[in-house]
């Protein structure tokens, strides 16, 4: 299926000239790893016609989900880590300016699950470690990473202020609305999740509490049951993924997250 691409969202203006359009993407990506070179190339065919602006990627996107093994190995811990270092070869070939995701790479023996930024004129430039940590069944991750600092900062690059909010941390922190307040535009929250409502609500919540976008990217397969979408700052799901149609772009207009952190609910006072 062709890419899915649906009107721009703006800040409400009528006047065309007065938005400018800032092209975000997103996708299903498939949790089995003998799926994932023929979705790279499905990227690479779709960004081709239509390139983006940012593309955001599921959490730990190219290799299968290990974590939901609750006994750690260190020959996978190691697979992934080399699979996660070549990333950058699948990245550069994407008509994208800007690529948000997360990675496994380990610093000084301790294990991450660090986001990242890539963009064609630097490549990958390192985020943070993922703070918050799920340890149950379906996701020992606490068994095969370390926490990262619960310090979220927003990251300005050229016209976009973001942040990366993974999984858990979309959920269980209070990042969003401090992030909104430091001026964030946009919130990537990249997941590997079931299908439960709950993922929804807190992606919606997230916006409404920082005045931002957010756009969500999960992957499909086994436990994991795919949908990603983009949410606007006032909550409203502005697309979202299918079975079908795994790959979404839409339009919006920067701005109206400016806007938006003047108006309720982010304008009540701490």
């Amino acid at each position: 299926m062709p890419l899915v691409n649906s009107a721009s969202f703006g800040a409400g203006s009528t006047k065309m000239e007065e938005t400018v359009p800032f092209r975000v993407a997103t996708c299903e990506f498939p949790d089995r790893i003998n799926e994932v070179p023929a979705m790279w190339r499905r990227l690479e065919s779709e960004f081709a016609k239509a390139p983006v602006d940012l593309f955001v990627l599921p959490e730990l996107a190219g290799v299968d989900s290990f974590w939901e093994n609750p006994v750690f190995s260190e020959v996978v811990w190691r697979q992934a880590v080399t699979t996660h270092a070549k990333i950058s070869d699948e990245l550069k070939r994407l008509a994208a300016k800007r690529i948000l995701g997360t990675r496994a790479v380990e610093l000084d023996t301790r294990r991450w699950n660090e986001t990242f930024l890539w963009k064609p004129e630097s490549g990958l430039v390192r985020g943070r470690p993922k703070a918050w940590l799920p340890q149950q069944e379906g996701g020992w991750e606490a068994t095969w990473f370390d926490r990262g600092p619960q310090n979220v900062l927003p990251v300005h690059d050229d016209e976009l202020c973001f942040a990366e909010l993974v999984c858990t941390e979309i959920m269980v922190s209070t990042a969003a609305r401090r992030l909104g307040q430091a001026g964030v535009q946009l919130i990537a929250a990249p997941r590997a999740t079931g299908g439960h409502a709950r993922w929804e609500v807190a992606t919606r919540m997230a916006a409404i509490a920082a005045g931002a976008f957010v756009v969500t990217a999960n992957r499909r397969g086994g436990s994991l049951a795919g949908g990603s979408w983009i949410v606007a700052p006032d909550g409203d799901i502005l697309v979202r993924t299918s079975e079908d149609s795994p790959i979404i772009s839409f339009d919006v207009d920067l701005a109206a997250a400016d806007a938006a952190k003047q108006t309720y609910p982010r304008n009540v006072r701490d």
